[in-house]
């Protein structure tokens, strides 16, 4: 009789266990890297990962990093439906956050962030701070209660030497991580606006006239402009790096035969060109994703002005002076 007794406390011990587990068991979150050892100029992606009991609507995040050791690229979720929201960034971490407009089960992988290694060191990647987020009894957005961070410190070490850098799938719309370049798109005050209004009221004889001045005068010839345009990488590949335009057209992409190389994932193997028509500079968009002071230039021509801010993809910036 001792024996079955023993074995039937053992039974009862065991399943108040496993229920006292699964009745404490706690939404969690931590930080998870396939690896830890990189070369210079390779891409580190981490995982942010959770658990929950609890469907979400959302989660945000902030990862503590290095500037000088890595550059952040973008943040994808593979979470069907959960969108991310562009933040404001700041040089050494990157703010994150994610919503759905339906409740999600999550089990696994939140999040996948890449940066690129900039150089030989040795740093740590901390999830400084994450939360998940529900919709209240209200209709509003609220932190999911008793969310603990578990592991939230990835150590890295970068070797000195180049290592080849390769693209990478994402899962979803990348979220732009960084710090980006201020717009510098211009704005215009109301009297410039109805200045510019009464102008063109009144400029109808003044249209007619140029229409039978181009009648009667020979088109100009095609010039070169007298001073050399340069082309100033912001970010991204080559940061800091100054072309002188000095072979129109001048091509841009990934591939190396082009005037200018960006070895960018976000950057096409022949993304744009510069040429020059009619004594001016204009920028052709072919086929990549390109932006003149945050305006899209999709497959078309632009002409380019001095202190214009041109983003190629996600990551690359440059200023075009002439």
């Amino acid at each position: 009789m001792k024996p079955f007794t023993t074995f039937l406390l053992a039974i009862i011990f065991t399943l108040t266990a496993f229920f006292k587990v699964n009745a404490q068991a706690a939404e969690t979150i931590w930080l998870v890297a396939n690896t830890t050892a990189f070369k210079t100029g390779e891409t580190v992606m981490v995982t942010v990962n959770a658990t929950s009991a609890t469907p979400i609507q959302g989660f945000t995040f902030q990862i503590r990093y290095d500037p000088a050791c890595l550059q952040p690229v973008n943040a994808t979720s593979p979470i069907p439906g959960m969108n991310g929201l562009q933040l404001p960034q700041t040089a050494g971490l990157v703010d994150a956050s994610y919503a759905s407009t339906t409740p999600q089960t999550v089990s696994g992988v939140l999040a996948e962030v890449r940066f690129i290694t900039l150089g030989g060191c040795q740093t740590n990647l901390m999830l400084e701070s994450a939360a998940l987020a529900i919709r209240n009894e209200s209709g509003f957005a609220a932190p999911l209660a008793g969310v603990t961070v578990g592991e939230n410190t990835i150590a890295l070490n970068v070797d000195r030497e180049q290592g080849a850098s390769a693209t990478q799938p994402v899962s979803g719309t990348p979220l732009v991580l960084g710090e980006a370049p201020p717009s510098t798109a211009p704005t215009f005050p109301s009297w410039l606006i109805i200045l510019l209004s009464i102008l063109f009221g009144g400029g109808g004889l003044f249209w007619i006239y140029k229409s039978l001045r181009k009648l009667i005068t020979p088109a100009p010839q095609k010039m070169t402009p007298s001073r050399i345009a340069t082309v100033q990488i912001k970010r991204g590949p080559q940061a800091g790096k100054s072309f002188p335009l000095k072979k129109l057209p001048c091509r841009i992409g990934r591939d190396p035969r082009n005037e200018i190389c960006l070895d960018d994932p976000f950057v096409t193997s022949q993304h744009a060109k510069i040429f020059v028509e009619n004594n001016g500079y204009y920028l052709m968009d072919l086929g990549g994703e390109t932006f003149i002071n945050g305006t899209a230039v999709n497959k078309s021509t632009t002409i380019l002005q001095p202190g214009d801010m041109v983003r190629l993809g996600k990551n690359v910036f440059f200023t075009f002076a002439a």
